[in-house]
């Protein structure tokens, strides 16, 4: 359903120039890989199908039938949370990302990659800070227990979930990041950028 294929071990190691040092072939383990690619970005697509389904569904009782459902927005606004917090990590890793590459370009090979070393340990970082206070706030939306604002009537706390786990999945995406750069090989180098 996506339409992305990551390179095997020799197509990596050949493309970042790793030859047959101790960087040559690695690759992500194969069952993250399959979870990624099968499992959570079909998860992520079908949410942000359901939200513009729920878009289309609003639009038009709006303009055919002059009924607004306000339920809609926020249902809306919980499915594109949920999409781009759940696909965030292999979104950046498949680099559909903005990157400064006129000044990366410039820089040698050694200065990026202590630059890209200072990119996972801040991206960490925050992630576990976004998991620190997802779990702090789902904790305290659990006790309270604080409802959707609509009349979806969802438990609050339940949909607030998806800070901790996106933080988490972002986490997993800077230590592949950062076992990549252990292995010689540059995980943010675009082709432009070879």
């Amino acid at each position: 359903m996506t339409g992305i294929a990551r390179p095997d071990a020799a197509t990596a190691s050949a493309r970042h120039g790793t030859g047959e040092g101790a960087g040559a072939g690695y690759t992500l383990p194969r069952p993250w890989i399959w979870f990624e690619d099968k499992i959570l970005l079909n998860i992520a697509t079908l949410f942000m199908a359901g939200a513009m389904g729920v878009m289309f569904y609003e639009a038009s009782s709006r303009s055919l039938l002059s009924e607004s459902h306000w339920w809609a927005e926020e249902l809306v606004r919980f499915l594109v949370v949920w999409s781009v917090l759940l696909a965030l990590g292999s979104a950046n890793r498949d680099h559909h990302f903005i990157r400064m590459d006129l000044l990366i370009q410039r820089l040698p090979r050694g200065v990026r990659m202590g630059l890209n070393w200072l990119n996972c340990a801040l991206g960490i970082a925050f992630a576990s800070v976004l998991v620190y206070a997802g779990v702090t706030e789902v904790m305290h939306l659990h006790r309270i227990g604080m409802m959707t604002e609509s009349s979806l009537d969802l438990p609050l706390w339940q949909v607030r979930l998806i800070m901790p786990l996106g933080g988490l999945l972002y986490i997993g995406y800077f230590v592949g990041a950062a076992l990549q750069l252990y292995h010689g090989i540059d995980p943010f180098e675009t082709e432009e950028l070879r």
